[in-house]
This record gives C-alpha cells, sequence and structure tokens, in this order.
C-alpha cells in the first residue's frame, strides 16, 4: 500500500554535480576582494574616452581652418594696401606741418616788427619772447603769485640816450595780468623782463598753443625817467607772446 501522505519529490532541486566542472563558486576571499575593488576610485577618462595628453594636439598645429588673410592676398591688393597706408601717413603729416606753421613762435612773432624800433628816448633792435618755470629759489627769486608754474617772459636788446622802459602784460582778455615793470636805461643793454603773474596748469598752456586761447600781449613803453608819470611814456611797439617754453 502505497504511502499517500509522502510529499513529492523537488523536481526543481540540482545537485552539484549537474553544474558545469569550470563554474567556481564565491567564497570569503572572492567577497572581500569584490568589496574592496568596489571602493577604488574609477578612472573617469576610461569612461568618459578622455584624449590622454600624449594624443592632444601639439602646440605648433595649425587648423585646417585657420584664416590666411595676408597669404591669400594678391599682389594687387597688397600694393593697394600699401598704398593707403602711405597715404594716410603723408596726410596727417601735413595735416601735422599745417598745424604747426599756424601757430605762431617767437621769430615769426618777431618778424611782425620791423626792427630796429626807434623811439624819441630808446631804440630796441632785438626782442624774444617766450614761456618758462618761475625761479623760486636763489639770490634773486622770482615775484609771482602762488600757485604759477608758467611766466611770459620778454628778452630785449635795447639801448638810447638816459631814459626808462616800461613793461605791461596783458592776457587774451586784454586785462593786465601781474604788475607792471620800469627799468632805467642808459646804455646799449640786454634786458629779461618776466611778468609776476602766469598759468597755474599745463593745460593752459596747452590751450594757449593750439590756439583755443586767444594770445596774450606784452606794452613796451619809453619814458624820461622811472619816476615819470604814466602820461609821459610813449608806447615803442606791442607784440604778442610766442608759445615757445623755455
Amino acid at each position: 500500500m502505497s504511502n499517500d501522505s509522502q510529499l513529492p519529490e523537488n523536481t526543481n532541486q540540482r545537485n552539484s554535480s549537474d553544474f558545469p566542472t569550470d563554474f567556481v563558486g564565491f567564497g570569503e576571499d572572492d567577497l572581500q576582494k569584490l568589496d574592496e575593488s568596489s571602493t577604488q576610485p574609477i578612472d573617469s577618462s576610461k569612461i568618459y574616452g578622455v584624449m590622454e595628453a600624449s594624443s592632444l594636439p601639439s602646440e605648433d598645429f595649425e587648423s585646417p581652418i585657420t584664416p590666411k588673410i595676408f597669404t591669400k592676398l594678391t599682389k594687387l591688393e597688397k600694393t593697394s594696401m600699401i598704398a593707403i597706408v602711405i597715404a594716410l601717413i603723408t596726410t596727417a603729416a601735413l595735416t601735422i606741418l599745417h598745424f604747426y606753421k599756424e601757430i605762431p613762435v617767437g621769430s615769426e612773432i618777431a618778424e611782425k616788427i620791423s626792427l630796429p624800433v626807434e623811439g624819441e628816448i630808446l631804440s630796441v633792435s632785438a626782442f624774444e619772447t617766450y614761456w618758462r618755470k618761475p625761479i623760486t629759489q636763489g639770490e634773486t627769486p622770482d615775484i609771482v603769485r602762488g600757485g604759477v608754474i608758467l611766466i611770459p617772459t620778454i628778452k630785449i636788446q635795447a639801448s638810447g640816450k638816459s631814459g626808462a622802459i616800461r613793461v605791461f602784460f596783458r592776457d587774451g582778455e586784454g586785462d593786465f595780468v601781474g604788475d607792471s615793470t620800469t627799468l632805467i636805461i642808459s646804455k646799449n643793454e640786454s634786458l629779461t623782463i618776466s611778468a609776476t603773474d602766469g598759468f597755474t596748469d599745463k593745460s593752459m598752456h596747452a590751450s594757449y598753443r593750439t590756439g583755443q586761447t586767444s594770445r596774450w600781449i606784452i606794452q613796451i613803453l619809453e619814458g624820461p625817467s622811472i619816476d615819470a608819470p604814466i602820461e609821459k611814456f610813449k608806447t615803442l611797439f606791442e607784440t604778442e607772446i610766442s608759445t615757445d617754453i623755455r
């Protein structure tokens, strides 16, 4: 009599002999090695395909799309470009030369006056005008207003019988600048006379030089003596002050 209560055999159960002979199972050592390998840093270059330094293009590598403007120009185009550059340089040079000629300098200003200038007492055979820095040290420092960095100056070669010469400085508006200077003339003398006021900034002279401001004027008068009243002084000549700096 068969025992119907006996469980059926598990048909899915397999013995170790059923596995292929080359199958190797995981031991403790294998699991440890697997765990260690999972903690090792990943080389991203191998994953994302980053190029190694040795495989990168060298610095002197020339891209095939690099423009070669100058090498592609024809001979006619190169000649035209050179001609344009020469024309621009020539135009700039002529402009500067013309601009320079429009700015009167000392010699040109002096040529406007017919020399020698003969007065009743004095005679002026030569003169020149310029700007200079005030002398602030030494035995004979200039007496100038505070903050002035450039003062107008006139150098005169004068002669004649006993008399006096008086010098006035006027700005571009015609106003008196600083104090007048009166000196005795008794023979042939070379005089250098400067104003007691002037420019307080270099930009003022730059504007003066480029003609943005009107020329300053020097008035030269002669008189019988330094103590003579102003009505006894007569004008010898007037002249503009040049843009020259010394």
